[in-house]
């Protein structure tokens, strides 16, 4: 079996994705790794109706981003991660694309995501786990959310 060395967790940002996160955490101490957590904001909802609202005044894409940087701390404390392991990426790319990036450039040799089961219109569009499971430099681990 590999030891890994350094693993990701590629987050997107939702409670039930933090069962993935306990994955990670888990085999992070299996394998004595070091464990690093990425969101990766692809869109921001300007035009959409969102639970948490920016102040009129406030820069939108770094207060999202503040706002996700924050949640990803929060996880970070609960499960005894260094927040210095915590990045947040803003970008007009795709998830995907800035998942095998980070990988690539932080030398990560396993990343874990969460997955759910996709129906309807959502099976027409490319999932972002199925495109870093084929791209990945490194091995991925999908938890079934």
């Amino acid at each position: 079996m590999k030891n890994y060395q350094h693993i990701l967790f590629a987050s997107d940002g939702t409670a039930e994705n933090e069962a993935a996160g306990e994955h990670a955490k888990k085999l992070a101490e299996v394998f004595t790794a070091r464990i690093s957590l990425l969101r990766v904001l692809d869109h921001l909802p300007f035009d959409e109706p969102v639970d948490r609202v920016p102040p009129e005044d406030a820069d939108q894409v770094e207060w999202f981003k503040q706002d996700a940087l924050e949640s990803l701390c929060g996880f970070a404390n609960r499960f005894d991660i260094p927040v210095a392991a915590v990045n947040v990426v803003v970008t007009e790319l795709s998830p995907e694309h800035e998942i095998i990036r980070y990988a690539r450039e932080n030398d990560v040799d396993l990343i874990i995501v969460g997955a759910r089961e996709r129906h309807g219109l959502s099976l027409l569009r490319g999932a972002t786990t199925d495109n870093v499971v084929h791209n990945a430099p490194c091995d991925v681990l999908i938890v079934h959310l």
